[in-house]
């Protein structure tokens, strides 16, 4: 065998292996059965299962309208026209596609404490719940700096293809929530999951911006800030050395004691609270995704209220 051909399939198994201990066998079967609840009513020209503004041939009735020339004749109701001596025809409600858009935050502070592999986890099943319900989905990966969109329609395959893009991308680099979504030109009416720790400088400081920009486009807006338990709640004191990992600031060494401990987990949870609080301004809803809950629990438990 060439060496070329043992790198290509030494990838190939890493990238499997790291696939199959983000997602087991389990995932794809029980996260499927789950649905988004969309509220907003699809205007997309593709056939799928939300209703949608138009009106159509689907088996649920919608309402009556009086016959017009032309109509379908099969569609007159002969009751109402024995009540009321004018012909009326049903309305059903058209059935299309919803989108769903995803941005999944890569930069280099999600890459400790498993806030990657948490992130990851909830993309993946935001991915397979909306494909398995027949939603179009694009995914967005913000990772080392740049942006990558990618466009799945709904079908089983294209939930596969989405856990290998998310279990292929890493955590590293500088990277801004914010400027990522303002520079996505195409957003159908649906809804937009950011999933990030938004601790760029700047997403509080355009949070009323990019939040008005999604409410905009129409867009019902879910923020999923994934959080370290680590980061919550510092479980060690001492002298330590600390590097910013997106390199915006310089190294800096601390002494961290009781009163230093308290100092700060104040002011994550001040922040965290700021995050919500620019959330609930913008009418968007907000969930503390902590990695000592784990995956299951922020699933089935934390994130209830978004799917049927």
């Amino acid at each position: 065998m060439k060496e070329e051909e043992r790198i290509v399939q030494s990838d190939t198994a890493d990238a499997q292996a790291r696939r199959e201990s983000l997602f087991d066998d389990d995932f794809l079967g029980k996260v499927s059965r789950l649905k988004l609840a969309i509220t907003k009513k699809s205007i997309s020209s593709y056939q799928g299962r939300r209703r949608s503004a138009m009106k159509g041939s689907s088996a649920e009735f919608s309402d009556f309208r009086e016959y017009i020339p032309g109509d379908d004749i099969r569609r007159i109701d002969w009751n109402v026209y024995a009540r009321l001596d004018k012909p009326y025809v049903r309305e059903y409600m058209e059935e299309r596609e919803a989108a769903v858009n995803i941005f999944l935050d890569l930069s280099g502070s999600m890459a400790f404490w498993g806030k990657d592999r948490l992130a990851m986890q909830l993309a993946g099943a935001m991915a397979v719940m909306s494909l398995s319900a027949q939603d179009r989905v694009c995914l967005h990966l913000m990772e080392g700096g740049k942006l990558t969109t990618v466009r799945l329609s709904g079908t089983k395959q294209s939930g596969r293809r989405a856990l290998d893009l998310i279990s292929k991308a890493e955590a590293a680099g500088r990277g801004e929530i914010w400027s990522a979504i303002r520079s996505v030109e195409y957003l159908p009416s649906g809804m937009s999951f950011l999933i990030s720790d938004f601790m760029d400088e700047g997403f509080l400081d355009h949070a009323e911006e990019v939040l008005g920009y999604l409410s905009y486009r129409r867009q019902e807006v879910v923020l999923l800030q994934v959080m370290a338990k680590e980061e919550l709640k510092i479980a060690s004191s001492g002298s330590f050395f600390f590097e910013d990992s997106e390199e915006v600031f310089d190294p800096v060494s601390i002494s961290l004691d009781d009163k230093t401990i308290k100092a700060y987990e104040t002011e994550c949870e001040a922040f965290c609270r700021q995050v919500k609080r620019a959330a609930a301004e913008r009418s968007a809803k907000y969930f503390l995704c902590s990695t000592e809950d784990g995956f299951e629990k922020i699933i089935y438990e934390n994130l209830r209220s978004i799917y049927q």
